[in-house]
């Protein structure tokens, strides 16, 4: 299989699991639409292993790049926004402290849970990271 035939099958699997999630939606079947993307991208790895379709050292580069970034700006940004969702609620200046938007403050909450999740995640996968191609130091 080349890489040609591959993209033909990966626009039919998304179109395949656009639809599953439109019927699922509207009947409200919310775990059919879930197991429809998972079952999708099941498919889409192995039809990628069997193709032996393999990235090359630009587009390793660009992906390492693109996580680089997207988690230089996601972390802030969420951890900035749980900040700012706990500050109304605590001062009693605004709106939101009456009790109308008492939401918010658990929007916030779960904000900070998944910044910290977030920097959790990266913490020990750069720990692990940096132990396993650090080497054994044998070379100097």
């Amino acid at each position: 299989m080349n890489r040609q035939k591959y993209n033909q099958i990966q626009v039919a699997v998304v179109l395949f699991v656009f639809i599953l999630i439109a019927i699922a939606i509207a009947g409200n079947n919310y775990l059919l639409s879930i197991i429809g993307v998972v079952v999708g991208m099941v498919f889409l790895a192995l039809a990628r292993s069997k193709a032996g379709i393999r990235p090359d050292e630009r587009e390793v580069s660009i992906q390492e790049k693109a996580a680089r970034m997207t988690y230089a700006i996601f972390a802030p940004t969420i951890g900035i926004g749980s900040f700012l969702l706990f500050i109304p609620s605590r001062s009693g200046w605004s709106v939101f402290s009456k009790g109308e938007f008492a939401y918010l403050e658990s929007l916030g909450m779960v904000f900070a849970y998944l910044t910290l999740f977030l920097i959790a995640v990266y913490a020990i996968s750069y720990h692990f990271l940096s132990k396993k191609y650090e080497g054994d130091g044998d070379e100097e």
